[in-house]
């Protein structure tokens, strides 16, 4: 009896044994999976594309033209758009939602998804200006007429003024600086900047009779 006794308990530490093995092991399974979910990061691509008249460095380095990039989520990017010589950046466009502002050139985008953006640039363009033309009584302007004209900056405006039948011109006033001969009938005006002139006429004395 006193051997059956030695015999059960003997069989009750083994068995207490091996299963605080099995517990053991599963622990340690489990801790495993938790240190590699790094190694399961989602990743996504950032499609980076330009129209003509201008190239886009991505992170400070140039791109010839599209180019698709892998990113870890939430990666941050910087991209910025350079214009040739010639014209202007306008916009970006695409999958712009987690941009700032897409007029701004130089950008950054937080990857958190897959993008596609495109930096758009143009022509830019002519600079215009106004001449506004008038004239005092005695006469008209007939080349380019009376009133608000809209030129292109650096054009060659022709001005042409005719008195009526007992006056003469006088001279042409106003922004007058870049007319060429303000004493003439027939002259030109370059268009550099928004311009108020007049042609100034005066009636022609009457010769008395002796």
């Amino acid at each position: 009896m006193k051997r059956f006794s030695i015999f059960l308990i003997v069989v009750v530490l083994i068995v207490s044994m091996v299963g605080c093995g099995n517990s053991g092991g599963d622990n340690g399974g489990n801790g495993g999976n938790g240190s590699n979910g790094g190694d399961n990061g989602e990743s996504y691509t950032l499609t980076v594309d330009s129209t003509a008249g201008g190239a886009v460095a991505v992170n400070n380095v140039t791109i010839p033209g599209k180019a698709i990039f892998t990113y870890d989520a939430g990666t941050v990017v910087s991209l910025n758009a350079t214009p040739d010589s010639g014209y202007q950046f306008v916009k970006w466009t695409g999958d712009v939602g987690t941009v700032d502002d897409v007029h701004d050139s130089e950008i950054i985008i937080t990857v958190n998804g897959n993008y596609s953006i495109m930096a758009n640039f143009e022509i830019p363009p002519p600079v215009q200006y106004s001449l506004t033309i008038f004239s005092t009584a005695g006469g008209s302007v007939t080349t380019p007429g009376e009133g608000r004209f809209t030129y292109d900056e650096g054009i060659m405006v022709n001005l042409v003024a005719k008195p009526t039948s007992g006056y003469k011109f006088a001279k042409w006033t106003g922004d007058v600086e870049n007319i060429a001969d303000i004493n003439a009938t027939s002259t030109n005006i370059t268009m550099n900047g928004n311009y108020y002139i007049a042609a100034n006429f005066r009636d022609i004395p009457c010769t008395g009779l002796g």
